[in-house]
């Protein structure tokens, strides 16, 4: 009688911690899927940057030329 009493928490704690499990295999999916969306994300603002910063170059360039021309 004493071994099913103690058996049952037992049991109760095994299955407790297989279902952690699938909660953090679903958990570390939903990770991964954010981060290649962060990514994405980043590269994009980036690639604005890069052309943002090339736009910035040719207008002082053209800025230059007008004021040189004064």
């Amino acid at each position: 009688m004493k071994k099913i009493l103690y058996l049952l928490p037992l049991l109760g704690l095994l299955m407790s911690c297989t279902g952690e499990k699938k909660q953090s295999n679903e958990t570390v999916e939903v990770n991964l899927e954010q981060t290649e969306a962060l990514e994405a994300s980043i590269e994009n603002l980036d690639a604005a940057i890069e052309s943002s910063e090339l736009e910035i170059e040719q207008t002082q360039k053209e800025i230059d030329s007008l004021l040189d021309n004064l």
